[in-house]
């Protein structure tokens, strides 16, 4: 079930950065399930529920606002859901360029680099 909040916190520079309307769409969606830290961890098919767009698509759009600076991966937390094939992907969504992990026990990871990932 998505979120019921009827609002988000869209970081004010990506009005500029963000050029693709699937990739905007997904920003958007994002930000609808962001803690007060930016933190959120939605699985793609409730950003796909909310959005009516493809896993594909999704994760390019990922991708392509890691590369423009307005999401970093975090290191994800917890156990694996039963029946997953890994461990939820954790992002931040960055309200300012280079802003600092929202605590010192967080940790970054690229896309694609995650340790301990199906434990």
């Amino acid at each position: 079930m998505p979120s019921q909040r009827r609002y988000s916190y869209i970081p004010k520079r990506a009005g500029k950065l963000v050029r693709k309307g699937k990739t905007w769409r997904v920003l958007h969606a994002l930000c609808l399930h962001t803690s007060p830290y930016g933190i959120c961890y939605p699985n793609q098919s409730t950003l796909a529920e909310i959005i009516d767009m493809g896993q594909p698509d999704i994760s390019r759009a990922i991708r392509e606002l890691y590369e423009l600076g307005l999401l970093r991966y975090l290191l994800p937390k917890g156990r694996k859901r039963p029946n997953a094939y890994a461990k939820g992907n954790r992002y931040q969504i960055l309200y300012e360029e280079d802003a600092p992990l929202p605590s010192e026990k967080e940790q970054e990871v690229g896309p694609g680099h995650r340790p301990g990932r199906f434990r």
